[in-house]
């Protein structure tokens, strides 16, 4: 199942689209490990589209790796339990949140990775970041 063509997010499918967001100069991006077959995942689609939406793909880029199709994209990352959504910044995962998440708590979360990603490299970033 590919993304619709107007949909906010990027379904990957490749090892070469997975290789290229886990990079040094990655990007930004928020990534859901789901499966069509998984109750909260379904009832937190929406909520991820409509999350993905409020932010543009160069600041934030939101993507989902359905591990039904696709179980050889989550084996790298030891998913182990979908829903599993990961916040990476150029190729680091900085957190990561297991189980469904609600639209406001997504929203934050992916604030909090937006502001982030926007830091100046620097010895209280080192200490503190």
């Amino acid at each position: 199942m590919t993304a619709p063509e107007s949909a906010p997010y990027d379904e990957l499918a490749t090892q070469q689209e997975v290789e290229a967001i886990m990079k040094p100069g990655g990007g930004t991006v928020v990534i859901d490990f789901w499966s069509p077959t998984c109750g909260p995942c379904m009832a937190m689609a929406k909520d991820f589209e409509h999350v993905a939406e409020q932010f543009e793909r160069s600041e934030v880029r939101f993507c989902k790796i359905n591990t039904m199709e696709h179980p050889e994209l989550a084996e790298p990352f030891n998913i182990r339990a979908v829903p599993t959504l990961l916040f990476v910044h150029d190729g680091r995962i900085l957190d990561g949140a297991v189980g469904r998440m609600t639209a406001e708590a997504l929203g934050e979360k992916s604030e909090w990775l937006l502001a982030r990603s926007q830091r100046k490299p620097g010895l209280l970033s080192r200490l503190f970041g």
